[in-house]
């Protein structure tokens, strides 16, 4: 049976790529879009809605309360896709009715085929997907990064370019430059390839980030 999906999400091209990998799937018969929570809830009021794509860093309600207000007006699933690398928001996220976390830093075609999978009720329940060997830096290098610096060099060291990294982050690419430019300060290099070559020397185990692994989050 083809479905209406909802996508909420306020980056307008990480947006239309959601709608454009929808389009491209065979149980999705209708595409909605919005830009915030409160667009979308206006359009599930229009129209019944099947899934909802939803992403957590919204302009007006967000994270929980989002998924919440959602949660009251319809009984559509809800899929999170976000860029958020905190556990704890995660669980959170999940409790609150979330069918799945994805991370905005999976491939393109593992995201297709987890749009696929949810439109044919087949993913698995409380789950956290996430790229196959997220980037992970220890020592004092891994401490001067934030998260979002360890999500761009995961991408970085997968070969992603700038606007690539921006649209699977849901980051404008003059954010994304900015923290490269943080990035290469802290490992004392001046260049894309120069990073590659000092994180590899570091002995991080990085992914090439075509694949997902799926991640159990405690209930609590």
């Amino acid at each position: 049976m083809n479905k209406t999906v909802l996508v909420v999400d306020d980056h307008p091209l990480f947006r239309k790529a959601l709608v454009s990998l929808l389009e491209e799937t065979r149980a999705c018969s209708v595409v909605i879009a919005a830009a915030s929570a409160e667009e979308g809830l206006a359009r599930v009021a229009e129209s019944k809605v099947d899934l909802i794509l939803l992403d957590l860093g919204l302009p007006g309600a967000a994270g929980v309360d989002a998924i919440s207000l959602f949660r009251r007006d319809c009984e559509a699933d809800i899929l999170v896709v976000s860029a958020s690398e905190h556990r704890q928001e995660v669980a959170a996220v999940l409790r609150a009715g979330a069918s799945a976390v994805v991370s905005k830093s999976v491939s393109m075609d593992t995201l297709k085929d987890i749009l696929e999978r949810a439109l044919t009720d087949s993913l698995p329940e409380q789950k956290w997907i996430r790229p196959v060997g997220s980037l992970s830096l220890g020592g004092d290098v891994g401490r001067g990064l934030t998260v979002r610096q360890q999500e761009i060099a995961t991408l970085l060291m997968s070969g992603y370019s700038n606007k690539e990294i921006g649209m699977r982050l849901g980051l404008a690419e003059i954010t994304v430059k900015t923290h490269l430019t943080a990035i290469f300060r802290l490992l004392g290099v001046v260049n894309r390839t120069q990073a590659v070559v000092a994180i590899r020397r570091l002995g991080v185990d990085c992914g090439a980030g075509t694949g997902a692994s799926s991640a159990e989050l405690p209930a609590h």
